[in-house]
């Protein structure tokens, strides 16, 4: 404890401080630092300074040492779209566990053995998974391209040939100029998943029958809501509207 590292380096003392077990893992880590201390040199005229690794200037900021922990992460791509668009917190949570693949949707009950429908509740014709009955069942085709013709941005429902919904709003939100349209076509995917969400579960639970026009009306009472609610982004695309 009392070694400088000047004594240390000095005729390679260091190693004689290596004490316990000469495991294969100490072994590998005592090359690695030969390696490293071989042709090191000290400067005794030169004096010692700290230099901070996690910065490019080499001073230590509590920024670069909270951006530390998050080193070799990666990146959830939806992230800002669930937690930064307008939406109550429980249709944004619901949105996380979509993107997490979380939902108890029929594959994920046959993967555990639980009882679950052959077939989608809403179109009957596919295996429900949280994708398909987001955007690649014709019943939910349908039904985006009918509430985004409500604010004119039909163009952005859904096609045949997506298979993944986050990949879908991905592709509709860039589609749209940054600020409150962005900001409004967030909120309304969001409203909209929801809305098919709950849909779907009142055929299942509740033995409804699939209905377009009542999920629409459904939808179409939940945006007046949240714009009342704040939703800016919601009422900005209503006021863009011919005649609004």
């Amino acid at each position: 404890k009392q070694r400088t590292v000047q004594d240390a380096l000095t005729n390679q003392a260091w190693i004689s401080d290596i004490q316990g077990a000469r495991t294969v893992g100490v072994l590998v880590e005592f090359l690695q630092l030969w390696d490293l201390l071989m042709d090191f040199q000290l400067q005794p005229e030169v004096e010692d300074r700290h230099i901070w690794r996690l910065s490019s200037n080499g001073q230590y900021s509590a920024k670069s040492a909270y951006d530390g922990f998050f080193l070799g992460s990666t990146l959830f791509g939806p992230w800002e779209r669930i937690w930064k668009s307008w939406a109550p917190p429980k249709c944004r949570f619901f949105m996380w566990l979509v993107a997490h693949n979380k939902c108890w949707t029929a594959d994920r009950l046959a993967r555990r053995g639980l009882p679950h429908p052959e077939y989608c509740p809403l179109c009957d014709q596919e295996e429900e998974t949280i994708d398909h009955l987001l955007v690649h069942c014709v019943f939910a085709r349908e039904f985006w391209f009918n509430l985004l013709r409500q604010v004119g941005l039909q163009i952005l429902s859904p096609q045949p040939t997506e298979l993944s919904f986050h990949a879908w709003w991905e592709k509709a939100s860039s589609s749209t100029a940054d600020g409150l349209i962005r900001q409004g076509v967030n909120s309304l995917i969001i409203l909209g998943a929801w809305t098919i969400w709950n849909h779907r579960n009142g055929c299942v639970f509740d033995g409804a029958a699939p209905s377009l026009a009542g999920a629409l009306i459904l939808a179409g009472e939940e945006r007046r809501l949240w714009s009342m609610a704040g939703a800016r982004g919601l009422s900005f695309l209503t006021a863009l509207l011919p005649g609004s």
